[in-house]
């Protein structure tokens, strides 16, 4: 519940994230479906505020007031409660045949005053708030930007197009106003006769009428990190988008720009958009590469384990030149290419069962089919091989050029810069893989999908990592390609996946980065990026923290020092486990670590566990290819999870003590006597304390990047 009119919307007894389904089923996005309640009522919402009397009232009900103990948790995390009671009758039931039920959840209850306020807040039938208008010291900028993608020709209508498709999902917010926020939305009407949103399933889909208008829909919410986006429109963003996309002559073809939502082109930007200049696409892909790829890290794609599988651990990204990319390059190759590039969102949402293995099958036939057509003209353009300078370079400013991802299990992060030790893999995209990533995961992807639809886009996603890991290798030593993927595909069967469904293309040519030893090609490579190519603004401050195979030069190791905190952390991070001492087993996907310094101040520490695999090649098993005793930690300086499992808090003082507790760690009940002196329970008396804490200092240190923090993934015990 974010805003009023999601409370008064209800519940629904279904759940969105359903890879099971054999149908699909309506989408049921607040603030799009459903325009009154009435509207939700018929897609299967059912009130929470039942009544003014607060015995009657469920959801007062619901708001427990024991205090939770240990005894009280459930043995299920909260994703998996399949319990959804819709009116008091069955609820107060559920209390009699269970005296332990208590706040929603499974966290200690707020505090008496706080219930006494919603209950008063109940009892006079829950008054909502005005609605919030847009401030006036950005309306002038709003209506400028809507004239800007309200332009009538042709081509500026395709442009407006092209840029709604990968922006529907950022918060844009305006300098004079930043922590207010935007969506860019289809209108029926004009914007400035009341914004009508277009409800289409996907953003990619015809709006159903000739004539629509793009509209910028202030957005009056709570944020949540998990779904935050930020994106900032200056009039400096806008000269960029004139010079990207109209500094150049171009021409719309024959077929009109509405014509071209037919799925066959709608769900295919290579078709499209095929007549706005690759460069111009590209260099906007490039230029907003943290923002793009966040989109597919906390779009509705990027949900469960088996969603998020796909991706190793923790990886390096990085991106070719737009004076190298091949379609950049040839607009005939990409004429060539176009075809062969088939995305699973082509058909829809209700993809039969039987008919998975054929589209997978033709998927693969597909992209092997552009493969050879890119080894071919790779070979053409680069007949040497790759050099450093064929990388994006950030233009020598933009810090987007230099990304890492990080995964926790069932979702993950971006962050710029190079952070955590060196990586197994890395990825490199062009256009054509970025923007198939945009496609397959956020514009095609529909969550209210069923099966077929949603194991297709991850099919589809797998093909597209090991591209992206190939495209890496063509960097790499000849004679060093071969063994590093074998390291990234360990066991029998990965291996007959390889060498059967994705052959290693080309083990002959060479490369012109200069190596010293191929044995430490990896390693030499990302310090050539860091120290021979990359300036400091783009790359960004090193991680002194996390570096332990990523050498650092003397004048770059002398900028340090580290803070007391991450000194101490230092010595547990990125270190793998030695004969009994096994620690980074046992911790949690991630969590906050909060240090007190001796002025009352707190520095926070995001600690992620590095699940070790021995290749990530199926959607299911996972568990039966773990290799648990490779298992690094990795902390950042500062707020990297959405989802935290834990919150520990130690005094700089003890920082000592609890660095030495760590590492002295070799079973559950070492771990479970860390967690008893350091963590924070849910049933702790001060847990909401904490999480208040963290909120406070993430909006202070990150006030356009801060949301709320989900806790349904806090651990039980």
């Amino acid at each position: 519940m974010q805003n009023y009119d999601n409370f008064s919307r209800g519940a629904h007894h279904k759940n969105v994230y359903e890879g099971t389904r054999i149908d699909s089923v309506p989408p049921t996005r607040p603030g799009i479906d459903g325009k009154t309640l009435i509207d939700w009522r018929k897609l299967g919402f059912f009130d929470t505020n039942t009544s003014r009397d607060l015995d009657e009232n469920l959801f007062y009900l619901f708001l427990g007031t024991k205090p939770l103990t240990q005894r009280d948790l459930p043995l299920n995390t909260v994703e998996e409660s399949v319990a959804c009671i819709d009116n008091t009758k069955n609820l107060k039931a559920l209390f009699a045949e269970s005296l332990n039920i208590k706040m929603p959840y499974a966290l200690q209850p707020i505090t008496e005053k706080e219930r006494m306020t919603l209950g008063t807040w109940l009892a006079n039938g829950a008054p909502g708030p005005k609605t919030l208008s847009p401030p006036k010291e950005t309306q002038s900028q709003v209506r400028e930007w809507e004239n800007f993608f309200n332009q009538k020709s042709e081509k500026e209508k395709l442009v407006s197009r092209y840029l709604y498709e990968h922006l529907f999902l950022a918060h844009i917010y305006f300098p004079e106003k930043p922590t207010d926020f935007y969506r860019l939305v289809r209108s029926e009407t004009k914007c400035d006769k009341g914004i009508s949103e277009i409800a289409t399933r996907r953003a990619n889909d015809t709006p159903g009428m000739k004539e629509f208008f793009y509209c910028l829909k202030h957005q009056d919410l709570t944020i949540v990190a998990k779904t935050h986006m930020p994106f900032s429109f200056t009039p400096k963003v806008m000269e960029r988008f004139k010079q990207l996309f109209f500094s150049t002559k171009w021409e719309v073809n024959k077929k009109a720009e509405e014509e071209k939502y037919t799925s066959e082109a709608a769900e295919n930007p290579f078709i499209a958009f095929f007549d706005i200049p690759v460069k111009a696409r590209y260099q906007f892909l490039l230029d907003n590469a943290h923002y793009i790829i966040s989109t597919f890290i906390k779009g509705p794609v990027c949900n469960g384990s088996n969603a998020v599988n796909s991706i190793q651990e923790q990886f390096y990204v990085m991106f070719i030149s737009p004076e190298s990319d091949n379609m950049v390059l040839s607009k005939e190759f990409e004429a060539k290419a176009r075809d062969l590039l088939i995305l699973p969102g082509v058909w829809g949402s209700d993809i039969k069962l039987a008919d998975t293995w054929g589209l997978t099958k033709k998927i693969v036939e597909h992209r092997e089919g552009y493969r050879n057509l890119r080894a071919l003209e790779t070979k053409k353009n680069h007949p040497h091989g790759y050099a450093l300078s064929d990388l994006w370079d950030g233009d020598g400013q933009n810090s987007n050029a230099a990304l890492t991802v990080l995964r926790h299990n069932d979702n993950a992060v971006v962050i710029k810069g190079f952070k955590g030790d060196l990586p197994k893999t890395l990825f490199f995209l062009d256009y054509a893989l970025m923007e198939r990533l945009v496609y397959n995961l956020v514009v095609n992807f529909d969550v209210y999908g069923n099966i077929s639809h949603q194991m297709l886009t991850r099919i589809y996603m797998d093909l597209i990592r090991m591209e992206a890991e190939e495209m890496f290798l063509s960097f790499l030593p000849p004679q060093s390609r071969m063994s590093y993927r074998k390291e990234w595909y360990k066991g029998f069967l990965a291996e007959a996946k390889l060498k059967y469904v994705f052959p290693l293309l080309d083990t002959k040519t060479p490369t012109q980065v200069k190596y010293k030893n191929p044995k430490h090609a990896k390693s030499e490579f990302v310090e050539q990026v860091l120290y021979g190519y990359l300036k400091d603004n783009v790359k960004g401050p090193a991680d002194f923290i996390n570096w332990k195979n990523v050498r650092l030069p003397l004048e770059e190791a002398k900028k340090g020092p580290l803070t007391p905190a991450a000194s101490h952390l230092r010595d547990i991070s990125a270190v793998k486990p030695k004969g009994k001492f096994r620690f980074p087993t046992f911790f949690p996907e991630d969590a906050y670590l909060v240090v007190t310094k001796e002025n009352k101040e707190v520095e926070v520490f995001t600690v992620m566990k590095n699940r070790e695999h021995e290749n990530i090649s199926w959607i299911l098993g996972e568990s039966l290819r773990l290799a648990p005793k490779e298992d690094t930690l990795t902390i950042l300086a500062g707020f990297y999870s959405y989802y935290p499992n834990l919150f520990f808090k130690v005094k700089e003082t003890d920082l000592v003590n609890f660095k030495n507790q760590v590492l002295k760690i070799s079973n559950i009940n070492d771990y479970k006597e860390l967690k008893k002196k350091y963590a924070v329970s849910r049933v702790a008396p001060d847990f909401w304390e904490t999480y208040d804490l963290l909120n406070a200092v993430y909006r202070k240190d990150f006030p356009i990047e801060a949301g709320h923090l989900d806790l349904t993934r806090y651990v039980m015990e």
